[in-house]
């Protein structure tokens, strides 16, 4: 009998614990969190399809933070598994990409207002570039309130000329060819390349789930990328973390 009291209690009190209203927090990389976990309060470690996730709370908020793995497909599993296990009040992608507009450059920040998938080519069809049958848009919107407030926070840690609001584009691929980059701005007037935002917002918009992607620069994604963004990886990935520290004390 008392084993049978244990199970139930054990049970009501993982579905409570799903059950509370959190904020995600996702970032690509371990770099990209490794600011974050260590300072939840109350944290628990859960694993759901061989995935991890942290629970507790940051900044005085029911928060749970993972890391989605690199890529469109691993960020649109991760979106899913939070999206139906969780009961989530908002999203947060955070970390690092490369500047795909002249005007933007490393250690910049670069907030959404739109994600497009530049690898998406559907043109022979005579569709534009980035357009998934089914959409009427190539374009992922995030929430106006936190598109907001993201923009206050980031200008709260750095000064107004270093955050940008502006398209961000993202594919599977390391973008560090200036052709590539060139050809991107000019077809989607994206102000930052990356590998994961426009995954997330696909999701997010099937379960109507405000999110919002914050990239700080850690390159120019042109012919010097992958020498840059070595160097910056790890400031570039705890600017973003001190953002979203800003950002979750607004929410």
């Amino acid at each position: 009998m008392k084993k049978i009291i244990t199970l139930i209690l054990t049970t009501l009190l993982s579905v409570s614990a799903y059950a509370q209203e959190r904020i995600a927090i996702i970032g690509a990389m371990d770099v990209e969190i490794e600011a974050l976990v260590p300072q939840l309060k109350n944290k628990e470690d859960v694993t759901i399809a061989n995935h991890k996730f942290y629970q507790g709370e940051l900044a005085g908020k029911p928060v749970v933070i993972t890391k989605s793995g690199v890529g469109k497909v691993n960020t649109a599993i991760t979106a899913t598994l939070l999206a139906t296990k969780y009961d989530l009040k908002d999203i947060i992608f955070t970390g690092i990409a490369g500047a795909c507009s002249p005007e933007v450059e490393p250690m910049d920040v670069v907030i959404s207002t739109a994600l497009v998938q530049h690898d998406v080519d559907l043109t022979a069809f005579n569709r534009p570039k980035g357009l998934l049958p089914g959409y009427t848009s190539r374009e992922f919107l995030p929430g106006k309130a936190l598109l907001k407030k993201a923009y206050q926070a980031s200008i709260s840690v750095l000064p107004n000329n270093k955050v940008h609001e502006g398209i961000i584009a993202s594919g599977d691929q390391f973008i560090a060819s200036k052709q590539k980059v060139s050809d991107i701005h000019k077809e989607f007037n994206a102000m930052a390349v990356e590998m994961e935002g426009a995954a997330l917002g696909q999701v997010a918009q099937k379960f109507k789930i405000p999110y919002i992607v914050i990239r700080t620069i850690s390159d120019k994604a042109d012919g010097s990328a992958e020498v840059t963004y070595s160097e910056l990886k790890k400031a570039t990935a705890d600017n973003s973390a001190k953002i979203t520290l800003a950002l979750l004390k607004e929410l």
